[in-house]
């Protein structure tokens, strides 16, 4: 088996930048607004990355098309993107998408995955993650069947996120294997919610975070939420208790709008 914690579960580690994650991180907060690529630059000096890197990145995005130039020299997110719709799907009400668990698991096979092919073999596993199936045993990854999803839809996110082919995906009603929470790191995942709630709250707190300190803050602490909501891996209440993950959607409308204004200012596009 695994490492039962396979998604990072520290705000330290959901909040690691690159280049490439600061151009995306920081369109996205841009709320559908183009941004010259100068701006860009800027925002990963502050970030520190040095303005060749960021340009580079750009390149590079644009390139897989996760970028597109409305006109010269500005940027905007596709939001088309597979990249695009997973870091809004915070937005759509993730609860909504539970139903009632009645003690049924779906379980993903992947003994036909070829583990020997890394880069492959990553994003395959990245992409069960993403919709909180874990590996109980060498390649059986399961999770409670409580989503919303039909077979056909779950089968489509799973590909698209990049699930391998080879992939036996079936729902059983009944399994030998009994996962308790920590599969999940349910404690742990509690836990990081609301850090990352309480450190959002004290960061709003100030009477006007606008400087440089803040602005890295805001990136920082916008990308460890988004991704603690987004590998959340919903689970029914009675297998992992209640989970804070409401009161942290509830507050980020209001820390993204704050984050925005924050970078407008700094940046000079307001």
């Amino acid at each position: 088996m695994t490492d039962p914690q396979p998604v990072p579960l520290s705000i330290k580690a959901l909040s690691r930048l690159t280049p490439k994650t600061v151009v995306l991180d920081i369109l996205s907060a841009a709320g559908g607004r183009s941004m010259p690529t100068p701006a860009l630059a800027t925002g990963g000096e502050l970030m520190g990355f040095k303005p060749g890197a960021i340009r580079v990145a750009i390149s590079r995005l644009a390139a897989q098309d996760l970028l597109h130039s409305p006109q010269r020299g500005e940027w905007k997110l596709t939001l088309h993107s597979p990249w695009a719709r997973e870091q809004m799907r915070w937005q759509m009400q993730l609860d909504h998408d539970i139903d009632q668990w009645k003690g049924h698991w779906w379980i993903a096979s992947t003994a036909l995955v070829p583990r020997a092919q890394r880069s492959l073999w990553r994003q395959h596993e990245r992409a069960l993650l993403q919709r909180g199936f874990r590996e109980a045993r060498r390649d059986i990854f399961l999770r409670p069947a409580n989503l919303k999803n039909r077979f056909d839809e779950l089968w489509s996110e799973l590909s698209e996120l990049g699930m391998h082919e080879n992939t036996v995906l079936a729902k059983a009603s009944q399994i030998s294997l009994a996962p308790k929470p920590a599969l999940w790191g349910v404690q742990q995942r509690h836990r990081l919610l609301e850090d990352v709630y309480g450190q959002i709250k004290d960061l709003m707190k100030k009477t006007a975070p606008q400087d440089k300190q803040s602005c890295r803050r805001f990136l920082q602490l916008g990308r460890a939420s988004i991704r603690a909501l987004n590998t959340d891996p919903l689970l029914p209440q009675s297998l992992a208790g209640t989970s804070p993950r409401a009161q942290l959607v509830k507050l980020m409308p209001d820390f993204i709008l704050a984050g925005r204004q924050c970078w407008f200012r700094h940046l000079g596009l307001e």
